[in-house]
């Protein structure tokens, strides 16, 4: 097996989320038109369309716009559970089709750490890139805010731990600025 990450893993390191359960959702990825279960890697974002028909708490996430609201944005980080005894690694955990996958809202101050996986291009972010919303369900990095599309936050740090090499994310546009 090669070294390189199948699937994207995500660190919650300093989430509205993890200690207020109101910054939590129950999400299930239903495609880019929301009509088909669809698998979804963590460290994805999803566009929240509304309750799953016949439910109370599970959402529809579907794929972003580049210049969709980030109040309508979720980081997918589901606990990572592998039913299959051969999977041993946390990039060989992936939300399968029709599940519920967790996703968190997204507050400014937030820290959240992407595997490159999570990210739209091969480009490896770096240090004081501004971090972006790609069409479709993950995140791109670039040199400078693109017009038009809608600031994350910025890579404060890159932490390598063991065999995963982090991209640390900090959100919010004041912490994108700050980096110009």
């Amino acid at each position: 097996m090669s070294n390189e990450a199948k699937h994207a893993v995500v660190r919650t390191d300093l989430m509205y989320g993890t200690d207020v359960r109101s910054g939590l959702v129950s999400v299930r990825y239903m495609g880019s038109g929301g009509e088909t279960p669809t698998n979804i890697d963590n460290g994805n974002v999803l566009k929240l369309k509304g309750l799953m028909e016949g439910e109370r708490e599970i959402f529809v996430g579907v794929d972003v716009a580049v210049n969709d609201p980030l109040k309508d944005i979720v980081l997918v980080a589901t606990p990572e559970v592998m039913y299959d005894e051969r999977k041993r690694n946390l990039d060989e955990f992936e939300n399968e089709a029709g599940r519920t996958a967790r996703g968190y809202h997204l507050h400014d101050g937030d820290i959240v750490s992407l595997t490159q996986p999570a990210f739209a291009d091969e480009t490896a972010p770096a240090v004081n890139d501004i971090v972006e919303l790609a069409a479709g369900t993950k995140l791109k990095a670039v040199r400078s805010a693109t017009s038009g599309s809608t600031t994350v936050g910025k890579i404060i740090a890159v932490d390598v731990v063991g065999r995963y090499t982090y991209y640390v994310i900090q959100v919010g546009e004041a912490a994108a600025a700050a980096g110009e």
